[in-house]
């Protein structure tokens, strides 16, 4: 997959970073949220090749899950797609749909084998006025990594995966505003 460079904006619009692992019975699941501010995706795969290590033997993690939540301060009056509009700007990359309430927009595949995920859009949450992404991507089957790498490279695959999301969904009038 390709991985594109770091979006480098002056002021991150990223909130929180959560990932975990979820292991076999018997053995416990590993997870880590990283507040704002955003450290860098250097310093998130650290804490993930850690979080990684902790699980002990990597045939144990059955499955993997990371979430970007981006927080935009935006004043009234900016055009920002309803969800409906995001299902609309990524139904010709990603098979998508809305949920049954039509709060979230549900991946039912991506371009990273056995994946998975969904895209939430939210406006004013509590004590965090402003626009707010959710995107979230796991895997959807058992995941059968073989090695510390593979399981690192499918969080890398998925960050990858978050920015296009990111770009596709983002109006630029916001995008020009983070830099």
């Amino acid at each position: 997959m390709d991985h594109p460079p770091p979006h480098s904006f002056s002021r991150s619009p990223v909130d929180e970073v959560f990932f975990s692992c979820t292991c076999e019975s018997g053995s416990e699941s590993r997870s880590l949220t990283i507040p704002a501010p955003y450290p860098g995706w250097p310093y998130i795969r650290d804490a993930i090749m850690d979080m990684i290590a902790g699980a002990g033997e990597v045939s144990r993690i059955t499955g993997c899950m990371m979430s970007y939540t981006d927080l935009f301060p935006v004043v009234d009056g900016t055009d920002l797609p309803g969800t409906g509009d995001i299902v609309d700007l990524l139904s010709g990359r990603f098979d998508c749909s809305l949920d049954k309430n039509g709060n979230e927009i549900m991946l039912i595949s991506t371009k990273i084998p056995n994946t998975a995920g969904s895209v939430r859009s939210i406006w004013n949450r509590p004590k965090k006025p402003g626009w707010t992404l959710v995107f979230t991507l796991k895997t959807d089957r058992p995941a059968g990594f073989v090695s510390g790498e593979s399981v690192l490279n499918w969080f890398s695959d998925v960050r990858a995966e978050i920015h296009l999301l990111f770009d596709l969904i983002v109006p630029e009038e916001i995008v020009q505003t983070l830099r």
